[in-house]
């Protein structure tokens, strides 16, 4: 985003943020679930199940007063301001990844309204078994990934409420191959397909993705027309920033932007 695109996504933010109850939220674990105060001036008042919307709202301030400060560190960062956006990001994507607000944030997530997309999201694939113990990082979507890059992917596909599946099978030349994301275009129907290559600075890596990526060419799967590659290497984190840029680049943003 430039600079007066960011401005307005700030005051985006700032225009949500007037909406919404004063005071903050509270939680603490409670069995199974977690239990939920509101905290106003040094008052605490429980908040019951029955009003699981107010603790959605408080959920959804939090939310953006940190999504307001990854802007702000970006505006910041265009005029030269010493402000961290790593640390912002980092910020954001704890709060989104504790479970103790999950189930609050999930109604402010875009819905898939079209059927045939939500029936082909839903439908039973066959996705990658092998190294299970690595899915370990939680979407606020409810999918379980294995890097905090494809949090910010599945984020990212969420919000814009564009349908996929994550690490989908894919048959090729008698070779099975698992894209990260597979997406279904919500306008074209066309499958995209996403591959987030986060070890570049890794030889072996490296060059296992490029065989890939050329038995990917081979079938039509091509860079910029039904393929998305993002990359990461130690010196070169990825970001939410980069997954939202990388759906733009495709056409892919703001069918129904909510997060």
């Amino acid at each position: 985003m430039n600079y007066i695109e960011l401005n307005i996504e700030l005051e985006k933010v700032e225009k949500e943020l007037s909406t919404l109850p004063t005071g903050k939220l509270l939680v603490y674990p409670n069995g199974n679930w977690y239990r939920w105060f509101y905290l106003n001036q040094s008052k605490r008042k429980y908040i019951s199940k029955d009003n699981i919307s107010f603790a959605s709202s408080l959920a959804r301030k939090e939310y953006l007063l940190l999504k307001r400060n990854v802007i702000l560190a970006k505006i910041n960062a265009i005029n030269k301001a010493d402000i961290p956006i790593q640390a912002a990001e980092e910020k954001l994507l704890e709060f989104v990844q504790d479970k103790r607000y999950q189930a609050l944030l999930k109604p402010f997530y875009s819905k898939i309204e079209d059927a045939e997309l939500l029936s082909w999201q839903n439908s039973p694939f066959n996705s990658n078994t092998k190294y299970a113990e690595q899915l370990t990082f939680q979407c606020p979507s409810g999918n379980v990934v294995r890097s905090k890059s494809e949090v910010f992917i599945d984020m990212a596909l969420a919000s814009n409420a564009i349908p996929y599946r994550y690490e989908c099978e894919l048959s090729l030349d008698n070779l099975t191959f698992y894209p990260d994301f597979t997406i279904m275009h919500p306008i074209t129907r066309k499958l995209i397909y996403w591959e987030h290559l986060g070890m570049m600075d890794n030889d072996e890596y490296a060059r296992q993705a490029f065989q890939k990526l050329q038995t990917y060419q081979k079938h039509n799967i091509i860079p910029g027309e039904n393929l998305i590659l993002t990359f990461e290497s130690k010196n070169n984190l990825f970001s939410y920033t980069n997954a939202q840029l990388a759906l733009e680049m495709m056409n892919l943003k703001d069918f129904s932007l909510a997060l």
